[in-house]
């Protein structure tokens, strides 16, 4: 009954992070030039507050995501019911769907999108279910076979309480790289020239930069890397390993889309 208290906690916890990282993002990838026009002309805005606008099936994907990643670790928590107690622990986002579906639907409420962001709220809801489900289902398999039972995922369970915080922060650069990297993949697919290679390859330069710190802490969590190292060397070592790999992925990533920019003006003009 703990395991399933506590999991239901985490699915909910993290699902709050995370979806804050996916509607903080949505600015900066569908709206940028609306963004630098408001500002160009004077006007005063919290860009935190730009909210999601009327981009509905981005809504949905980052619910999908989100529902995945949080039920595979309430799964590995619960270990026994996996499935189930994901589900459960969804109960509070579907909740908060139908409560939306409403609003829009019968209320006096108004937003950019309406129509589309009605019908996401009704697909959402046996959507996320199911994912809920098969990934809490997944979560607890992957527990059992793979890892031992005084651990979630490899790590130590007191761990999981204060991961979030800093895959909060390298989530919302992860995310932005992953979506610009699909997105230039998508530009440059018939583009067969070395500079069309060169724009792939660049764009995916911050991808590994922002992922490769959280890999590094994982193998000193799991005791992959210095294990043989006192806990409070592993806990500096992981210190490091965050602080010093965001300020370095922010470089990279700087760097890399600047060059980019110039590149792409360059061959596509």
């Amino acid at each position: 009954m703990a395991r399933a208290i506590w999991a239901f906690l985490a699915f909910n916890v993290y699902s709050l992070f995370l979806i804050s990282v996916f509607q903080e993002n949505t600015p900066h990838l569908f709206d940028a030039k609306l963004v630098a026009e408001m500002r160009a002309a004077g006007e005063i805005f919290d860009i935190k507050a730009w909210g999601w606008k009327d981009h509905y099936i981005w809504r949905l994907f980052s619910g999908v995501v989100v529902t995945a990643v949080a039920a595979f670790l309430a799964g590995a928590i619960a270990r026994r019911n996996g499935a189930k107690v994901a589900v459960i622990a969804n109960v509070p986002s579907i909740i908060l769907w139908a409560a939306l579906f409403y609003l829009l639907a019968f209320g006096r409420t108004e937003v950019e999108g309406q129509t589309g962001f009605i019908v996401v709220s009704i697909v959402a809801i046996p959507l996320t279910t199911w994912i809920a489900y098969q990934f809490g289902k997944v979560g607890a398999e992957t527990q059992a076979s793979e890892f031992q039972d005084s651990t979630v995922l490899g790590i130590g369970p007191y761990h999981w309480v204060w991961i979030v915080f800093p895959l909060y922060l390298y989530a919302r650069d992860i995310v932005f790289v992953v979506a610009k990297f699909f997105a230039l993949q998508f530009l440059t697919w018939r583009d067969m020239s070395m500079v069309g290679a060169l724009i792939s390859f660049l764009a995916l330069i911050p991808v590994i930069a922002w992922i490769a710190p959280i890999v590094m802490t994982y193998n000193v969590l799991t005791g992959e890397s210095l294990s043989d190292k006192s806990p409070g060397v592993r806990g500096l070592a992981n210190a490091g390993i965050i602080i010093g790999g965001a300020l370095l992925a922010s470089g990279i990533e700087i760097a890399c889309f600047w060059l980019l920019q110039k590149l792409m003006s360059w061959w596509y003009t």
